[in-house]
């Protein structure tokens, strides 16, 4: 389930990161500042993690409200926020049943 997770998280990435520039302003910087101002602001705290084939850690905070933001850090780069929404919802699916 979390490897489903990770790879719809990838592909929105990916779409993101394929987006018109004038779509969006990217966000970066320390990602322990990035992550603070997104507790103290919007009540979201990390819900996944996981490494990318190219080395980046990908990380979903959401808040009890639904709001998520998603958020790429490389080794020896700023985390940046490549994807922010609302209404997530966690899926809850059992062993052995089919994603």
């Amino acid at each position: 389930m979390i490897r489903l997770t990770l790879s719809f998280i990838v592909a929105g990435f990916l779409w993101t990161a394929a987006a018109p520039q004038a779509a969006a302003q990217t966000v970066c910087g320390e990602r322990a500042e990035i992550l603070d101002r997104l507790e103290q602001q919007f009540a979201e705290t990390p819900q996944a993690i996981g490494l990318s084939e190219d080395g980046a850690l990908v990380e979903v905070v959401v808040s009890p409200s639904g709001g998520w933001t998603i958020l790429v850090t490389y080794p020896k780069r700023p985390s940046c926020v490549v994807a922010t929404g609302k209404d997530w919802e966690t899926l809850l699916i059992p062993a052995g049943q089919p994603a």
